[in-house]
This record gives C-alpha cells, structure tokens and sequence, in this order.
C-alpha cells in the first residue's frame, strides 16, 4: 500500500510525499497540499500501486456525471419488487466488487476494455466464473439504466466474453445415491423425512422449511406437494427471517409425490395438521435454519460418511437437488418436465445445469433426426 511523509520546507511550508513501490521498485510523487496527497494514495491503492492505472482512472474522474459505484447504487435503490434481503446483498456487491478501479471511474469513461479489466482483476481476487457473471449482470443492467437517462448511448458490457461457467456435474456438487443413503443412514434418525423429502422432491431448502399440512394432498391420486412460498431472510433494516414468495413466478408449482415419500412425510404432515405447525422442524425448540440444520445434523452425517474430506467433493444440503434431477432424467423424464418439476424460471437454466446428467441424449438425438429425416443411403467409397 502507498503511504505519505510530510516534511517541512525551509520556507515553511510542507510537502506531502506520495510514496509506494511498483513492481518491486520505490516511487514516489511529492504535492504541496495533504488532501491532494491523500486522493493519489488512495487511487494507487485501488489501482494496485501502478501509477500509469491510477493516472487513467484520474483523467477518466473528469468527466462529468456519476461513477460506476455510484450509479449503481441509484439503479439498486430504485428496483421494485425487490426484497429486502436482495437488495442487501446487491449493496453488500457493489462494496465488494465496485469500490476498486472500476467502481471510481465516470460512468462516461467505462469502455469494452475497462469491464475486460475489472473481469481479470475479479479473476485475480479468486473470484469464480459464476460470481462474475451474476456481478456483470449487476453491471450491465446499471449501463441500461444510465442509457435510459441519455448518460451515455451504449452499454459496455455488450458483447464481452465472460468466463466458462463451471457445469455442476464439474465442481463437486453431484452426488449419487450411495452417497445419499450413507448421510442419510448417519443423520439423526429426526431428519431422516426431510432428506426424503428434498431427495424425492428436489425442493429448495427454503421451500421445505416453509411447508404447512394444507400444503399437502397426500390421499390425491397422484399425491402432491403444493409450493406457494419460501423462508426469505431480511434486510439491513430488518434482518429477520420471515415467509415470502417463493424465488420466482415459475417457483410456485406443484410437485408430485412417490409413495416412498408419502410415508416418509405423513406422519409430519399429520402433526403438523393438529398444531398448525411447521411440517419440517428442528428436533429441540428454534428456527429450522439451514445453519441450524448443518451444524447439528449434517455435517457430522457428512463426516460420518467420510464425504467431502480428502476428496473434491463438496457435498452440501442442495447437492440433494442435483440428486433428484439426476434421478428424474436417469428415469426418462424429459429437460421440460423437469425444468417445471424443479420450479426453474426458463428450461435454459435446467438444461445449463443438467443437460450433461443425459449420457445418451446424443443417442436418442440420433434417432429423432433419422425417423425426421428418412434413413440416407450409403454413400460408396470413391474410387482411388
């Protein structure tokens, strides 16, 4: 980090020297005034003491209008519809991700090549494919907005690669059912319904815990689980947990249910139908947080099972999730049904995720294109 040494000169004034080291070599630049001292040290640290990136994020604060940060903020305060808890965490990115050299600059200085830059420094910080690309769809939909306000006539972002996303078959978060059952077989014999019923059900965690008894038609033909809601967590006013709309419009759905988990549930439901209660709740008294629920069941089932230590898996409630679409699409359901099934806003992001669970969706595509196509004759060799 850069520093500053005030010394006196021998008329009495002062002389602020910017000091800081780029690329192993001392610099240093020397103002007359503290202020003007402090903004170049400030710029270098978020530039990574280089001067020559500093330099272009000062002549870019010239223009006029608001900065990246800025901008951003505004567009974030102005969303409706939003939750608190999603708005606490677009704050929680903009500090995060947008207080370094791009969060400083104009938004009337941002070009292709500075949001290539700011992706290499969020890669330099560690930071993966996927948490880039949700942050550059922050980015991106705040340079929509400032085009709406006549700021500038072009967004920025269009057209930049982003990097690949890691499938989730790549990053340690499928599991199989032997997996499954040696958790299922260690947990605490009180959790055993849940994880049958997020097995069986693919429900989202939050989904689950929200679940009343009227939510359940165990005796329809085919028995059903409605899904109308999901513990949301607060905002910075209200940090509260509380039950609200589910993730999205394509969310509240309803799911069908196998006799295993039928009799795995209905004991719950039948509980919770006479005490108006949770049907999924903390074995002692507490909320059924997914905090709770890790520390005093899952990760010492995890443990038990010998899952996720010394290895590159990384075994967590929602790999249950994954299992169950595993399990669908294993069993023939197609990308559409299940893309309903799991509550997915488009069955882009169901076949994103999921598609490479198909083995032999190449086969069956094979097939499709010749009942479509007629079989083409053999073509004969040429003759050499």
């Amino acid at each position: 980090m850069a520093s500053i040494r005030t010394r006196a000169r021998a008329d009495g004034s002062e002389a602020h020297q910017v000091m800081w080291r780029e690329n192993g070599k001392p610099d240093s630049i020397t103002f007359d005034n503290r202020p003007e001292a402090e903004m170049w040290k400030r710029l270098l640290d978020a530039n990574g003491n280089s001067l020559g990136a500093a330099t272009k994020v000062y002549e870019d604060s010239q223009h006029d209008g608001p900065t990246v940060n800025e901008a951003m903020t505004a567009h974030v305060e102005q969303l409706v519809g939003t939750t608190p808890y999603t708005l606490k965490r677009y704050r929680d990115a903009i500090r995060l991700h947008f207080s370094g050299p791009l969060g400083l600059m104009k938004v009337k200085a941002v070009t292709y090549d500075s949001v290539i830059a700011w992706i290499k420094w969020m890669q330099g910080r560690g930071l993966g494919p996927k948490t880039i690309a949700d942050k550059h769809g922050l980015l991106s939909a705040t340079f929509e907005t400032q085009m709406r306000y006549g700021i500038i006539g072009r967004n920025p972002c269009k057209g930049v690669r982003l990097p690949k996303k890691v499938r989730v078959g790549d990053d340690g978060d499928d599991i199989d059912m032997d997996d499954y059952r040696a958790i299922r077989d260690r947990i605490d014999p009180h959790f055993k319904p849940f994880l049958e019923f997020l097995v069986g059900t693919g429900c989202r965690f939050s989904e689950a815990t929200a679940l009343v008894a009227r939510d359940f038609k165990l005796d329809n033909r085919p028995p059903l689980v409605f899904i109308t809601k999901a513990h949301k967590l607060g905002g910075d006013e209200d940090p509260a947990r509380y039950v609200g709309e589910p993730k999205s419009a394509k969310s509240r759905r309803k799911v069908s249910l196998a006799p295993s988990t039928v009799f795995a549930v209905r004991p719950l439901v039948e509980a919770a139908m006479k005490d108006k209660g949770p049907v999924f709740r903390m074995k002692e008294d507490g909320e059924f947080t997914a905090q709770a629920f890790y520390n005093r069941a899952w990760e010492s089932a995890r443990k038990k099972a010998g899952l996720g230590i010394g290895d590159d898996k990384h075994v967590v409630v929602h790999s249950l999730r994954h299992l169950h679409a595993a399990i669908m699409l294993h069993a023939g359901m197609s990308l559409y049904e299940l893309s309903t099934r799991m509550g997915h806003n488009s069955i882009q992001i169901t076949a994103d995720l999921y598609a490479h669970l198909v083995p032999d969706a190449h086969f069956r595509g094979a097939e499709h294109a010749a009942k479509a196509l007629g079989e083409l004759p053999e073509i004969p060799e040429l003759a050499s």
